[in-house]
């Protein structure tokens, strides 16, 4: 019988320690999965197996961007720890390192969860941080490609991992998208839902100006519709992350923000 583990159980087993060593084909393999990519019309990636024979066979669409392909593999090797026997076939907005998380049924949030946990394993992450002094979107990058993810996944596991008071947020041309924030900044936090023009991320989407390559200073109102917002400083450094979504990194500055 067939007992689910976690992300954290499996790489224990493997005695995987290091980010280079999270072989995802062979992790899958190993687990009686095999993987093949082929192109894919209404999904991102699916699964069919047998809980009795313990096979499986993991389809990735041979089309999407090589780390978005990496994502999508591990979060079918989470279905197939979690959901053994069931077939699944994923879309794009059910597998994502970022908001994918906040939307879907509990089965696609628990197979990112899952994802993100073997993907970016806490353990690892803490290890790697120890090289860094300071917390942007610099970081955000050099751990992104270490451990081969996307920007966007590796900063909302920073957030949800609660490595600094601080948010991320997805603005697009009609709003606010989504965002996240860690458990150290209080739940009072909202993002506004129209971008202020004072900020870096409404020139980068409506003024087609470049990614931030350095963190600014700014008082917090330009991000948030609380009274005393402009007696509050934030970090705040934004990215395109599509031709009509910006992702903003929020660091708080001041002890004003931080949760009770």
């Amino acid at each position: 019988m067939h007992i689910p583990r976690s992300a954290e159980q499996i790489l224990s087993e493997l005695s995987i320690g290091r980010p280079q060593e999270i072989d995802l084909e062979a992790i899958a393999w190993l687990q009686g999965a095999k993987v093949k990519y082929r192109p894919l019309d209404s999904c991102e990636a699916c699964i069919r197996g047998s809980a009795e024979l313990g096979r499986a066979i993991i389809s990735i669409n041979e089309d999407a961007m090589p780390r978005r392909q990496r994502f999508s593999l591990a979060h079918e090797i989470g279905h197939w720890e979690w959901d053994r026997g069931k077939i699944l076939r994923c879309k794009k907005e059910d597998i994502n390192g970022s908001q994918g998380r906040l939307r879907g049924i509990s089965r696609e949030r628990m197979a990112n969860k899952f994802a993100a946990e073997l993907l970016m394993p806490e353990g690892m992450l803490k290890k790697a941080l120890r090289d860094f002094r300071k917390f942007d979107m610099y970081v955000v990058r050099q751990l992104s490609a270490e451990f081969d993810v996307s920007r966007t996944a590796m900063a909302y596991r920073l957030v949800e991992l609660d490595h600094e008071p601080c948010m991320l947020v997805a603005h697009g041309r009609n709003g606010c998208r989504w965002f996240v924030r860690s458990k150290s900044l209080s739940e009072r936090w909202y993002p506004a839902d129209t971008l202020d023009p004072q900020s870096n991320a409404y020139d980068i989407l409506y003024n087609e100006a470049e990614d931030d390559r350095f963190m600014s200073t700014m008082e917090a109102d330009i991000w948030f519709d609380v009274p005393w917002a402009r007696d509050l400083e934030i970090g705040e450094q934004s990215f395109r992350t599509a031709p009509d979504e910006v992702m903003t990194l929020i660091v708080a500055k001041s002890e004003g923000m931080l949760a009770d």
